[in-house]
């Protein structure tokens, strides 16, 4: 009798062990919002897509702004002594993907665009902005290319000088 209620005991333990973790999942607060991230890669693809320099300067803009915004967020290395502040890094960006990257690209292809459509001022605008807003060092890809197609926009300027 003993060894039955034994037994049943324990196949009654399994079974509310087995069902109580299936009946009553537990619930995560986290909240996956790729809202920003979405936002910023389709952003970012419609301008490389565009062949409209007016509307790839208006995507510019935009991750431009994008990447100022994340750039000029509180640091915090002004809470830090000056001595940790060399060896503190700056907090990576929540984004997937490195905004500062996409935007010198889109500013590159917003440039050709525009120096392809006989637009110099605008095609010297984004080459510009490429050599101020990004760090060379960083991103030294995109500053060669920029420092690449403004010779060729001063070539450009040049040739129909003449």
């Amino acid at each position: 009798m003993a060894t039955l209620k034994f037994k049943f005991f324990a196949v009654f333990a399994i079974c509310l062990a087995v069902v109580g973790c299936q009946s009553s999942p537990t619930s995560t607060s986290v909240r996956y919002d790729n809202v920003g991230f979405m936002d910023v890669w389709n952003t970012y693809t419609h301008c490389l897509s565009t062949n409209d320099s007016q509307s790839a300067v208006r995507h510019s803009t935009k991750l431009h702004d994008v990447n100022e915004t994340q750039i000029n967020r509180l640091p915090p290395d002004n809470f830090l002594l000056a001595q940790f502040k060399q060896v503190i890094s700056q907090p990576a960006t929540r984004l997937a993907v490195d905004v500062s990257a996409m935007a010198a690209s889109c500013g590159l292809h917003t440039g050709t665009l525009a120096l392809t459509a006989g637009e110099y001022d605008l095609a010297r605008s984004q080459f510009t902005q490429i050599l101020t807003r990004h760090i060379q060092s960083d991103y030294p890809y995109y500053a060669t290319q920029a420092r690449a197609r403004l010779s060729d926009l001063e070539l450009a300027l040049q040739a129909s000088l003449r």
